[in-house]
């Protein structure tokens, strides 16, 4: 070379592991089996996801023997992505959230996000003003999107209640604009059945919902070639407790649904596969959130093959959503993280769109704050990160490339199963999906219960001293009031559903002045009806039990306490008495440390500080010489309910003779021991 050095060859490169015999997976396990100690290595070591999808520590070539299986980024089965280029020049979608009910506060909340960085957005509606943005007319729907460029921000419509009006209205607005058709590109958020399952009614039948929909879909492919009609949205099922299989099976089985309407409206099977997107739920998971998402674009792909699409129609674009369900209201700022590891996983499986809940999402409508920090999240990983400059980071890893094959599987068979039930509109109405969904989310509740599902902030290291963080809380009757409240024209004569006559003359409807309330009053029928999914918080259940105590502190001036009765040295009791702590601060009861000691100075301790509750801690071999006498002496000095902090053990008659009321340990019923402990308190014992 120019610079004197010589060239290497591959016979300069040192081998650093020649010398070494090749690793197998006997020896690692034998390796492991001598740490485990005999312990089952399938018991502590491998964990199972809710839909019993197995997942090992290590990861290996023999866990993945199909390279081709995947295929090649943009390339059948689009496991690794729609397209081979992937996303580095733009990255993915920053797609931002608004629902305030005044369409004033909400326009300027979403200028303000497409100012700060995000580049399309979801307006959720609802003439209520509940659950979106209070629209009822034109005017509303004007006011709301004042100043957006509309052919430059797509906008994806998430209505709450019937789709139809709101879809027409806001066709009219994109003509009353001059956006020529070609150059809008957001969705108009047609949803029926995932509308259904959360509300539990829908206004018509479910032949006339669907044809309807059909309708809608058939006028956008006329006259919207970059948009879409029909976005498909796991959210629903994934806030109802569902496992990752039961939410991929629910939206593909959704999916199948809509394109069994569309054909029958006369759409063919191209045409309505390009009306079609999803809306996929990402959570603080990571490895689950990236093989769910590579998941969906195989099974959509393998569906519309079946269905006879040609290659370029077999993909749709997908948005993934932090999960609601993650989302808590004590320690809000630790939702921080869980969107993160959500956003992260969710640009590692090259999700085209990305939707980052504002950390204060739970507590009532986002601040400022909260939702500059949900954008600039997405703008760290993209232009600091670099995620997105990598086509499908995850592709060839052995973990992701295995659990994205079993989370498709199991999948498919929920699918499968649904199709047996009549499809997914006869298993929403029979209540299959719910039932089924209810086993898993019974599942859950145990394990979130005794803290084998952990929640950091909630039910594992609460600060029970936390400021709260101030939320926003229109006063929905106040705006609603001043929108418009009755019909501005009747409507008459509408068409039949076809492939977009009712949507011609709901657009018309629109042009001539009618309102939401004009349009779902024509529109309405016999009512089609269900119980309602629930809407699970993980959260929720210990929250409840924060807010009892906070409860307890505004009626008696501090919190309910519960003082740690410490034995012996430092060393003795700190991991016991650190757990204790732990413990009921989850429920909102505040401990009061103890300084440890002999019986005589923990007694005395106890007296001054004024609690009811009691919770011994120290060694078991401590437990064993003093814990009978030492619990005999604290009901005398008054204790009312005594815990110890250990599981029972051969001295567990003595001890709850001696007064002992409760143990706590790991993998007790958290939850159920809390309750208690606050029943107790409300009843003044």
């Amino acid at each position: 070379m120019a610079d004197g050095r010589s060239a290497s060859t591959d016979e300069d490169i040192l081998a650093l592991a020649a010398d070494f015999p090749a690793a197998s997976d006997e020896a690692w396990l034998k390796l492991i089996d001598k740490v485990l100690g005999g312990a089952p290595f399938e018991k502590k070591l491998v964990s199972r996801t809710y839909d019993g999808i197995a997942i090992k520590p290590l990861y290996t070539k023999a866990d993945w023997k199909d390279d081709d299986a995947a295929g090649l980024p943009g390339g059948a089965p689009y496991t690794r992505g729609s397209s081979a280029l992937g996303r580095s020049q733009m990255g993915w979608d920053i797609r931002q959230v608004h629902g305030h009910p005044d369409p004033e506060i909400a326009n300027a909340q979403i200028l303000e996000d497409l100012e700060g960085g995000a580049t399309s957005i979801v307006l959720k509606t609802d003439p209520s003003g509940e659950n979106g943005v209070a629209v009822r007319s034109l005017k509303d729907f004007d006011a709301a999107l004042k100043g957006v460029y509309l052919d430059l921000a797509p906008i994806v419509l998430e209505p709450t209640g019937p789709s139809l009006p709101l879809s027409a209205m806001f066709m009219h607005l994109l003509k009353a604009r001059k956006v020529r058709a070609e150059q809008f590109h957001g969705n108009f958020g047609a949803d029926p059945l995932a509308s259904l399952a959360g509300s539990g009614k829908l206004i018509v039948d479910m032949p006339i919902v669907l044809a309807r929909m059909a309708d809608t879909a058939g006028y956008a492919a006329k006259n919207y070639p970059n948009a879409r009609a029909l976005n498909a949205k796991s959210i629903v099922y994934h806030s109802a407790g569902a496992g990752e299989a039961q939410e991929l099976g629910c939206v593909m089985a959704t999916a199948v649904e809509y394109l069994r309407a569309l054909d029958k409206a006369g759409l063919d099977i191209n045409a309505a596969c390009g009306q079609m997107a999803f809306t996929l739920a990402a959570d603080a998971d990571l490895f689950m959130t990236v093989a769910k998402i590579r998941a969906a674009r195989k099974l959509w792909a393998r569906i519309a093959e079946a269905c006879g699409a040609n290659p370029e129609k077999r993909t749709a674009p997908i948005t993934a959503m932090t999960a609601p369900r993650m989302m808590s209201q004590r320690d809000p700022w630790v939702n921080m993280l869980r969107t993160t590891v959500a956003c992260f996983g969710a640009g590692l499986a090259g999700a085209d769109a990305v939707t980052v809940l504002p950390f204060d999402h739970a507590l009532g409508c986002p601040r400022e704050l909260g939702r500059r920090i949900a954008r600039n999240t997405q703008i760290v990983l993209q232009e600091e990160s670099g995620v997105n400059k990598v086509v499908d980071a995850a592709g060839g890893a052995y973990l992701f490339e295995n659990l994205t094959e079993r989370v498709a599987e199991a999948a498919w068979s929920f699918f499968q199963e649904i199709e047996r039930a009549g499809g997914m509109a006869k298993a929403l109405t029979s209540g299959f999906v719910a039932q089924k969904i209810a086993a898993v989310n019974t599942e859950r509740a145990k394990n979130l219960a005794r803290r084998k599902d952990a929640l950091t902030g909630v039910s594992e290291f609460p600060n029970i001293h936390e400021v709260p963080v101030e939320a926003d809380h229109p006063n929905i009757a106040a705006i609603v009031k001043k929108r418009d409240q009755a019909p501005v024209s009747q409507i008459a004569g509408l068409p039949e559903p076809g492939t977009g006559a009712l949507m011609v003359a709901l657009v018309k409807a629109a042009r001539d002045g009618a309102n939401v309330l004009a349009m779902s009053k024509a529109l309405a029928g016999a009512p089609t009806t269900i119980t309602p999914l629930p809407r699970v918080r993980l959260a929720e259940p210990f929250e409840t039990l924060r807010d009892a105590g906070d409860a307890f502190k505004t009626k008696f001036g501090k919190r309910p306490q519960i003082y740690l009765a410490n034995i012996g040295r430092l060393a003795d009791f700190t991991a016991r008495a650190s757990y204790a702590k732990n413990f009921f601060d989850a429920g909102g009861i505040e401990a009061l440390m103890g300084a440890g000691g002999d019986a005589g100075s923990i007694v005395k301790e106890f007296k001054a500080s004024g609690a009811s509750l009691l919770a011994i801690c120290s060694t078991d071999a401590i437990y064993a010489e003093t814990a009978v006498s030492l619990t005999k002496a604290l009901k005398s000095a008054g204790a009312a309910v005594i815990y110890l902090a250990g599981r029972p053990s051969e001295l567990e008659a003595h001890l709850k003779a001696a007064g002992i009321d409760d143990f706590i340990y790991m993998g007790c019923d958290v939850r159920a021991v809390l309750s208690a402990a606050h029943a107790r308190l409300a009843a003044g014992k």
